[in-house]
Parts: C-alpha cells; sequence; structure tokens
C-alpha cells in the first residue's frame, strides 16, 4: 500500500491577520480580535503576544494592563470568506481536502511529488507562497504521513520558517520531548491515564503493544498509535454535511435606537445569509429576524414563504416588514440577526411564484456581487440601500 502524504494548511493569528489584511495601517502594531460582545481576546497577532497579551484575557484587562493594543470586534462573516479563498486554492492541488476548522485544512497530497517533478517540502513551501502571494494571508504548513503527524509538524512549522516536514524515518526522534498532552487527540484525562502507565511523551506512545489500547482505550487509541507511528488510519473526511439552517447576528458596537443603521445591519444579515446558501447551494422558504434590547430581550417573528429563493433582492422587502412589526420606538437595542430555515438543495427547490425570468435575474445578480466581492473584497458592491461601508467602519473600528 503507498504511504500517503498529508499536509496540514495552518492560518497563522488567522483572525488577527484577516483584520491586517483589510487594513493594512495595523501591520506591524499589536493586534487583538474579541468574542462577541467584546468579552475577551480570541486572537492575537505576534506584536501583541510579545507585549505579554494572553488567550482568553478578558478585554477589560487586556485593557488596561495594554492600552497600546488595538483591540477589534470579531467579524466572523469576513474570518469565513477568507478561509473559503484558502480552501478554493487548494482545490487546485487536491480534491482531497478535510477542512478541520475556520482556519485549518488537511490536504492529500499523495504522488503531487511525481506528477509536478518537485519534492514534498518544494511543493509545501509552493502553496504556502501562493496562498500568502494571492490572499495575503501568512500560513504554516506541516507535512508527514498521516493526520496526526502533520498536526505535529504544524507546530513545528510555526517556530521555524513556515514549512515543517516529518519523514518517516525520523519520526521517533521528532516525537521524543513532546508531552502526550500536546498531542492532537490527546485530551487531559487521556494524558492523566496514559502517565499512570508510565507514557509521558510522544514517542512512548509507539512503544506499546496494540492489545494494551485495545483493552484500555479501544479503537481510538489504536488509532492514535498507529498515526503516530506514520500509518495514515484516519481517513481525510471531503464530505461536508449542508445546514440546516444558516443565521447571521452579531453585536452592535453601540448600542443604538436608530431604526435606519438596525435595518441597514439586517440588509447587512441579510446578504450574508443568502451569500451562505449559494455557496451550499441551497434555498429557503423561511426567514426571521430577530433584535435584541440593551436589557437582553429578545424580539423576533418569522415569514413562512410560499416559494424558496437564495437572493436578498427578494427577501429584503419580507425583511422589512417583518423588522416594522417587532422595532419599538426609543428602545435602545444592542445586537440583530437574520434566520433561514427550511433549507431545499438549490435543484430540487419549489419554483418561485414570481415568473420565473425574475427569479432568475435575481439568483444571477446576487452571484455577480458575490464574485465581485471575492475579488475585491467584501463591500466592495452592495445592493440600493444597503450601507456596507458605513456598517464595516463602525464594526471595524478600534474599540477603547
Amino acid at each position: 500500500m503507498k504511504q500517503k502524504i498529508i499536509a496540514l494548511i495552518d492560518g497563522n493569528n488567522f483572525f488577527a491577520s484577516c483584520e491586517i489584511l483589510m487594513n493594512p495601517r495595523l501591520k506591524g502594531k499589536p493586534v487583538c480580535v474579541l468574542s462577541n460582545n467584546d468579552g475577551c481576546v480570541i486572537a492575537r497577532s505576534n506584536e501583541a503576544k510579545k507585549i505579554g497579551i494572553t488567550m482568553g484575557m478578558p478585554y477589560f484587562m487586556a485593557k488596561k494592563s495594554f492600552p497600546e493594543a488595538v483591540y477589534l470586534s470579531a467579524n466572523f462573516a469576513l474570518y469565513h470568506d477568507i478561509s473559503q479563498r484558502m480552501i478554493q486554492m487548494l482545490g487546485n492541488y487536491s480534491d482531497k481536502i478535510d477542512v478541520y476548522s475556520i482556519d485549518e485544512a488537511f490536504i492529500d497530497i499523495t504522488g503531487l511529488d511525481k506528477i509536478l517533478k518537485i519534492d514534498y517540502y518544494e511543493l509545501a513551501q509552493k502553496i504556502k507562497y501562493e496562498i500568502e502571494d494571492k490572499i495575503g494571508i501568512s500560513v504554516s504548513v506541516g507535512i508527514a504521513s498521516s493526520k496526526v503527524l502533520a498536526k505535529v509538524a504544524s507546530h513545528k512549522a510555526k517556530k521555524l520558517n513556515g514549512v515543517y516536514f516529518i519523514e518517516t524515518n525520523l519520526i521517533n526522534a521528532e516525537l521524543a520531548g513532546i508531552p502526550v498532552e500536546d498531542i492532537w487527540g490527546v485530551g487531559k484525562n487521556i494524558a492523566r491515564s496514559l502517565k499512570q502507565y508510565g507514557i509521558f511523551y510522544a514517542n512512548e506512545i509507539c512503544l506499546k503493544d496494540d492489545e494494551f489500547y485495545r483493552r484500555i482505550y479501544g479503537k481510538k487509541g489504536l488509532e492514535l498509535k498507529y498515526e503516530l507511528m506514520g500509518k495514515s488510519v484516519i481517513p481525510l473526511s471531503s464530505i461536508v454535511e449542508k445546514p440546516k439552517s444558516i443565521q447571521r447576528t452579531r453585536a452592535f458596537p453601540e448600542f443604538s435606537k436608530d431604526k435606519n443603521y438596525i435595518m441597514t445591519e439586517l440588509e447587512f444579515h441579510l446578504h450574508n445569509v443568502c451569500k451562505k446558501l449559494r455557496e451550499n447551494g441551497l434555498k429557503t422558504s423561511l426567514i426571521y429576524v430577530m433584535l435584541r434590547t440593551k436589557d437582553f430581550r429578545v424580539f423576533c417573528l418569522e415569514k413562512k414563504l410560499d416559494f424558496n429563493t437564495d437572493s436578498e433582492i427578494l427577501l429584503i422587502k419580507y425583511i422589512r416588514k417583518l423588522f416594522d412589526k417587532i422595532f419599538l420606538e426609543n428602545v435602545i437595542y444592542r445586537s440583530s440577526g437574520v434566520y433561514a430555515g427550511c433549507l431545499t438543495d438549490r435543484d430540487e427547490a419549489q419554483l418561485c411564484l414570481f415568473p420565473k425570468k425574475t427569479e432568475n435575474k435575481c439568483s444571477n445578480i446576487s452571484s455577480v456581487v458575490d464574485k465581485i466581492e471575492y475579488k475585491y473584497g467584501k463591500g466592495a458592491i452592495s445592493f440600493g440601500t444597503l450601507g456596507l461601508k458605513n456598517i464595516r467602519q463602525k464594526h471595524k473600528r478600534i474599540v477603547h
């Protein structure tokens, strides 16, 4: 059986890197991205790490101790878009891609050394440089003969020049000295258990016989041993389940009772929901609008449609009607959201009651907007009253 070669592409400081990509003036500054409602730090640039800001640090503590840093509210729609660009680029190399998280993906590059006439290390460098050149996001690439070893290689790559290859004949030396708790898939309880059996380092996991793992840890334990030995037994899963529903919500940078501003936020959410529908080849026949007040009261209202669509052009009037029904004058709001349910595959969706020509025209216009945003960035173009530029400026403000 031919030995597999797996590469793990991992975005470096991904959320912070996305923010710097969209705002080059942040380059070289200590940048922190905050969780929902600006609770704590969930991403840091290298400069932020160097001055001592830690992952998970509460925002109020970070701001007090490190006032020189730049603190930004998270923009998950932006991060998702850039992640999708990376995945599409990896698709130029292989159709066997396992998206592990928004900033990590495994890719099977077995045999590409022969096809491209370069070794695997050079191939990893090529992938890294292409992503950085065409997308603008720094990545690390770990290469090995299994997913678990590729994860180990990725950690090593981050500390060196961005690419690391664990060769089969050097696996034992590469794993020596790595605590078992630092291995992907080994949680605190498993690590504690392994240590009770005298297994403290990753290379020692390979020394116990198969029966030990079958008896103590079952199939997962045996898979871990084989993966660390360089045998690929955890397959890449390229099957991505389509979502059952899609929602976009976000807290306002500042509490607001401005009806026009809140409606613009909802239009922004609708655009992102419909874009996600199109990416997944889906259409919706159920939408609802949500508003959350300053004191956390939630108001929502839904609309069941008698047709299916993926176009914000057709949905916007329903969003506006729902909003008008639940919006209360002089009430201060903290967040809003749009939800799409009853999702159906595009090819199986019930035809729109609008003339089919109108439905197709609206979908085609929306798809063109998607392509323009892909090439020039989110907000490069928008529909009618959709004030994406103003929304982006409000949410990309520096939090002080």
